[in-house]
């Protein structure tokens, strides 16, 4: 019981995890909060199942396929939205939640208020024997979509110059065009790589539940969540982060009742808000005066 319980909660794990680099990564590049995350999935949902019913892509075909039409969609926002207000963070913070209203209920209008499900035979297969427990196929094919984007997205940011960039731009603008770097284009593409990993999550996502207009909604919180537990602007701390929170909901939930599943992010939100407000990894910043 206890390791079905932990095995279903790393896989949502994962999906969290996903969402707050997201978040983290958007964070350190600009310091926005960028709460238009969770609506993105339901975006990826969507077109995911478009494609997949109208070109009958496989879903190996349909992750990079829909993590570029989000990136896309991520750059348009940072470029004719986000970059118009982020002189101040308090609108900067709002227009993002505008954003994250507003997408809902285009969808509501453009696709239905309906629930539709991906085909039964998308991240199918047999299941995988655990110590005598019989891993279901969507849980371990989570984990192996998941660490296969965690692997790349963390090499390309280590031997490329991106997050040095993004880190730079952040710390300082001004001295960081000075040396040669197009602050623009750094928060552009933090924003484009922050929604294509919203869009692999979303897919994921759409696969354990229903793709319905809402279904960003609650992860986007819980990937905000799992970004608060590593520490904001920390990736590998949002990684750590979602996998916690997943494998504590799910035993939370079981133990004490599955209605208070999501009420266990937010306890643990403020838990670590209070007492250890910089996060798992995140860094420690003392005042001096």
């Amino acid at each position: 019981m206890i390791l079905d319980q932990i095995i279903s909660g790393l896989s949502i794990g994962c999906i969290y995890a996903l969402v707050g680099i997201g978040y983290s990564l958007i964070f350190a590049s600009i310091s926005l909060l960028h709460l238009a995350q969770g609506s993105l999935l339901t975006i990826s949902g969507v077109i995911g199942l478009i494609l997949m019913a109208r070109l009958k892509l496989p879903f190996s075909g349909l992750v990079p396929v829909v993590a570029f039409i989000l990136a896309c969609v991520g750059f348009l926002l940072e470029r004719f939205i986000y970059r118009n207000v982020k002189g101040s963070p308090t609108v900067g913070v709002i227009s993002t939640l505008g954003v994250n209203i507003t997408i809902p209920n285009l969808v509501i209008i453009l696709w239905g208020s309906e629930a539709y499900a991906f085909p039964k035979s998308v991240l199918g297969g047999s299941p995988f024997n655990l110590f005598g427990y019989a891993v279901q196929p969507v849980y371990y094919w989570i984990f192996i979509v998941v660490t296969i984007v965690v692997i790349t997205l963390s090499v390309s940011l280590k031997y490329t110059n991106i997050w040095l960039a993004i880190r730079a731009t952040a710390y300082n603008p001004s001295l960081a065009s000075l040396m040669g770097m197009n602050t623009s284009v750094t928060h552009s593409l933090s924003f484009a790589i922050g929604s294509a990993l919203a869009g692999i999550a979303g897919l994921l996502a759409g696969k354990i539940l229903f793709i319905t207009y809402d279904m960003g909604s609650m992860i986007g919180i819980k990937g905000f969540v799992a970004a608060v537990i590593g520490g904001f602007g920390n990736l590998p701390g949002a990684f750590l982060g979602g996998l916690i929170l997943g494998v504590l909901e799910t035993i939370g939930g079981g133990i004490v009742s599955s209605t208070y599943k999501d009420s266990i992010a937010f306890v643990i939100m403020i838990i670590m808000m209070i007492f250890l407000p910089a996060g798992l990894l995140g860094e420690r910043r003392i005042e001096k005066v």
